[in-house]
């Protein structure tokens, strides 16, 4: 394989490890993902995650890790001691002979007590960076090097192709909009990203992210919920409460079941507000 050829896959390689936090946002962002705790045309949840990211980078982090297996079960560690161990053996060879004494053998890279292995974190994506500079290890044999080039070509267009597509458009809760008999309007708002507003596809009414932010706190606050269903109302109005610290609120009777397993809204928000060793609860 050229040189060239192999040098395209260390930067294919680098270039996911540099967009990796964009694929995060991406995870995270967009696709109907607000879980606000209203009801929905759907009676699925929507998904707190976007599957597709969600399956592109563990296919990434999978075939990381079995590349770091292969370095660390065929690449000897090196010395990290810059000789000193060496030195050290040096010393103590040259007494054992002065005293008549067997030589103890001399130290490898094994032995050494500052030992630098082919890879030293399991985090991505440290992990695929440090893949990435041994790219020498999986372009020795042509047919191998071909895969290992494809592979991450192929990884870095899916990645790319991943970021630049338009994100889903996020779920904000129902239209507000109310017709003149008082009938409410059946719409569901979502937002697309970079947009501070839309229109409803049912009824025309245009909206805001900061209007419908506050139309669905007041419509949340009094209602009565599931804990799973409050963790993801408080993500809406900008409280990012982990569940085992809503099911903590209701062990320790901190949020006082009102009915039949379902707690008010309004109390849990007026937990997360509360600080917690300098922080707000989350």
């Amino acid at each position: 394989m050229d040189t060239r050829t192999a040098l395209d896959a260390r930067t294919d390689l680098l270039w996911i490890v540099d967009h990796w936090a964009d694929l995060r946002v991406r995870l995270h962002g967009g696709g109907g993902n607000a879980l606000t705790g209203l009801p929905s045309g759907s009676n699925e949840a929507p998904l707190p995650i976007d599957v597709a990211v969600s399956d592109l980078m563990r296919e990434i982090e999978d075939q990381a890790r079995f590349y770091a297996a292969v370095l660390l079960d065929e690449v000897p560690p090196e010395h990290g001691c810059d000789g000193r161990c060496v030195d050290a053996w040096i010393t103590t060879a040259a007494d054992a002979a002065k005293a008549g004494q067997p030589v103890p053998p001399a130290p490898g890279s094994w032995d050494c007590p500052d030992r630098r292995d082919p890879i030293t974190t399991s985090t991505m994506p440290a992990l695929l960076g440090q893949v990435a500079e041994r790219y020498g290890h999986f372009t020795a044999d042509e047919r191998e090097a071909l895969d290992f080039a494809d592979e991450a070509h192929d990884f870095r267009e899916r990645v790319r192709k991943t970021l630049e597509r338009p994100a889903r458009p996020t779920y904000v809760g129902p239209c507000r909009s109310r017709t003149a008999d008082g009938a409410g309007c059946a719409g569901e708002l979502y937002l697309r990203e970079g947009r501070d507003g839309g229109v409803c596809r049912e009824c025309g009414t245009g909206f805001t992210e900061v209007e419908q932010t506050a139309y669905v706190r007041d419509e949340l606050e009094e209602r009565l919920m599931t804990p799973i269903e409050i963790v993801r109302a408080l993500k809406i109005v900008g409280h990012e409460v982990k569940p085992g610290t809503v099911f903590k609120w209701v062990q320790r009777g901190r949020l006082k079941e009102v009915v039949d397993g379902l707690y008010r809204l309004a109390d849990a928000l007026d937990l997360a507000k509360r600080p917690v060793r300098g922080k707000v609860a989350a």
